[in-house]
């Protein structure tokens, strides 16, 4: 019987255990996105008031262009006691270097507008008046299938290993 290398099984169980490593990878990310996003839609829903709503301009640097943020503040209430908020969704309000994309969200959220905030039940500090996108619970399927098919080269190479070494003791 002609000895055959294992230098290309090898290969092949890399190559399946790099696609099933990025593949599990994203697939971690995007769940963890889809329910962080989900979470927000369990929340306490209270009564809210746009109590400050502006633009804010921030300069790193005398090179670098300037930025803006959305500086936005709402008040709502929960069991009689008073709290802020600061953020439109869960992450900080970006800060984007066209000036028209934040005037748009101050026009859209205006001072003295009653609103609706989404309330942790556990830290009532923590309200959001938007719900993150579930968008990557929906696209997790992608980066799935190089993690199932990942495993199945990885699967098969390793297959092929043991059967070779079978056949070499026999």
């Amino acid at each position: 019987m002609q000895q055959k290398g294992i230098g290309g099984l090898l290969y092949l169980a890399f190559i399946g255990l790099a696609l099933a490593g990025m593949g599990g990878l994203f697939v971690v990310i995007l769940g963890k996105g889809y329910l962080k996003a989900k979470q927000t839609q369990d929340w306490r829903q209270v009564d809210a008031v746009i109590m400050e709503s502006k633009i804010s301009e921030r300069k790193i640097g005398p090179n670098v262009p300037a930025e803006y943020h959305h500086q936005l503040i709402y008040e709502y209430q929960i069991e009689g006691q008073f709290y802020r908020g600061e953020r439109t969704k869960r992450r900080e309000n970006p800060y984007l270097k066209s000036k028209s994309k934040i005037q748009a969200e101050v026009d859209r959220w205006k001072v003295g507008s009653q609103v609706t905030a989404w309330v942790n039940g556990e830290k009532p500090d923590e309200a959001v008046l938007e719900h993150d996108t579930r968008a990557p619970g929906y696209s997790i399927w992608f980066p799935g299938l190089f993690l199932v098919g990942g495993l199945g080269v990885l699967g098969r190479a390793l297959f092929q290993f043991v059967r070779r070494r079978k056949a070499e003791s026999f």
